[in-house]
């Protein structure tokens, strides 16, 4: 693959059409099986009756969040092992509570949750809407249907300098339970709201269907910003849910860059629920993975012994965000891995085994950058702050296979707008590449 300006830009782009097609985990999942279907892969269900041919492209989902998808290898996968990339669907935000509305004050508001770890101040004073799944009803049978509504509908309005003076010397504290519901409309004085039926009327008129047939819905809070490319130079990305999304669109991308039969299976499995844990159904840490391996693996004569062999031989990149150096904070960064964006992969190490990176696979992924003559970084967090973690060691735990944690520098992660770089995204996505068409991992 060339790294010429052109190419960076042109992959950028395509980034930045994903990011705005993928509010939410739900339609991230749905918009990376439509390009499946536009490349001829085939769904199956994991309920169904599995029949697997060599150089066969098969994708399941789980839950509507979670996806694996794989290309069947012209080789046998338990000698060969199978390829696999790894990133999560989900970004930190809010999550719609239940019982959500409620008046106060002459104000309709939405009652909120806190999903996984957001930077909440900066989703104050932006124009925020709703995106999810809903299942209704439909002729008699449960049917999921995605919602994602475009207009400004929701503001979490912050407090006027002038009722809090030291705002700006002491910082914006919010109450996560006072200070987060956002405003949804004004109630006249006097105006009784029937907020019990608030979302399942708004939930109906986007939908077209009845309210009585509305039975359930995951719904979250998106911020309307699309993304963009900035900068002096076009260096930079603007986008909410660049963690991790950017990493499922790379690992995407690669796979679909197989135009020809790999020799090896090679798998890309984008899990939900990361930011909380991956203790959930579609989450990194369910059987959703070792099951899809187990089915694939066992599809030959030799049946267990064939999945042993299959995941012995069998390696995983775990992607996902990595913190560049902030230049206001440096002071933040150990002193010996400031990673740049635009520099280049990240290989991400710790001591405490929060990611999952050891000299065996560092060997691998560094041997394919130098390969490629792509520049390749190494990230450390210092050694007095808590280090955050992937589903690379839960990975590598619940499957044990060799793992190794990569991922693009980016800043700002966590924010309802993060910021990577524009080079990035075809430099990961070449190395990706790379990893899923080379014949030997072993060799130099």
């Amino acid at each position: 693959m060339k790294f010429d300006e052109r190419t960076q830009m042109k992959i950028s782009q395509d980034l930045i059409a994903y990011l705005d097609a993928c509010p939410t985990a739900f339609h991230a999942v749905e918009e990376t099986r439509n390009r499946l279907n536009d490349s001829g892969f085939t769904f199956i269900n994991e309920s169904d009756h599995w029949q697997l041919k060599p150089g066969g492209k098969y994708y399941s989902v789980r839950s509507d969040s979670a996806l694996i998808a794989w290309i069947m290898g012209k080789k046998s996968p338990s000698q060969t092992g199978i390829r696999m990339i790894g990133a999560h669907t989900d970004s930190p935000g809010f999550r719609l509570k239940r019982n959500s509305t409620f008046t106060k004050t002459g104000y309709l508001q939405l009652g909120v949750e806190i999903y996984g770890g957001p930077l909440l101040a900066s989703w104050t004073d932006r124009d925020l809407s709703i995106a999810g799944r809903v299942l209704v009803n439909d002729s008699g049978n449960i049917v999921p249907r995605l919602i994602r509504i475009q207009r400004p509908l929701l503001r979490i309005p912050q407090l006027a300098i002038h009722l809090n003076r030291k705002v700006n010397d002491d910082g914006l504290v919010l109450h996560k339970q006072n200070h987060l519901p956002p405003i949804m409309a004004l109630i006249k004085t006097g105006q009784t709201a029937d907020t019990e039926s608030v979302i399942q009327k708004l939930l109906s008129e986007e939908l077209g269907v009845g309210t009585q047939n509305i039975l359930s819905w995951e719904l979250e809070l998106v911020d309307l910003q699309p993304a963009s490319i900035g900068g002096l130079n076009n260096e930079f990305i603007f986008s909410g849910r660049i963690d991790n999304l950017a990493m499922c669109h790379a690992a995407l991308l690669a796979l679909l860059n197989q135009t020809k039969a790999p020799d090896t299976t090679t798998m890309i499995a984008l899990f939900d629920n990361e930011e909380v844990g991956s203790n959930t159904v579609n989450g990194g840490a369910s059987t959703y993975l070792r099951s899809m391996l187990e089915r694939i693996l066992g599809q030959e004569e030799a049946g267990r012994e064939s999945i042993y062999r299959g995941l012995a031989n069998s390696f995983f990149i775990s992607a996902d965000g990595a913190h560049a150096v902030h230049p206001n904070y440096t002071e933040m960064h150990d002193a010996q891995h400031q990673v740049q964006m635009n520099g280049g992969p990240v290989l991400k190490h710790n001591a405490q085994e929060r990611y999952a990176t050891d000299a065996d696979g560092e060997a691998v992924f560094a041997a394919i950058c130098k390969e490629l003559n792509v520049p390749l970084q190494h990230y450390v967090h210092r050694t007095d702050l808590p280090c955050g973690s992937t589903i690379g060691p839960v990975t590598a735990t619940n499957m044990g296979i060799r793992v190794v944690d990569v991922g693009s520098a980016m800043l700002s992660m966590h924010s309802v707008r993060e910021t990577c770089g524009t080079a990035d995204p075809a430099m990961m996505t070449a190395v990706l590449t790379r990893y899923f068409d080379k014949k030997n991992l072993l060799t130099v």
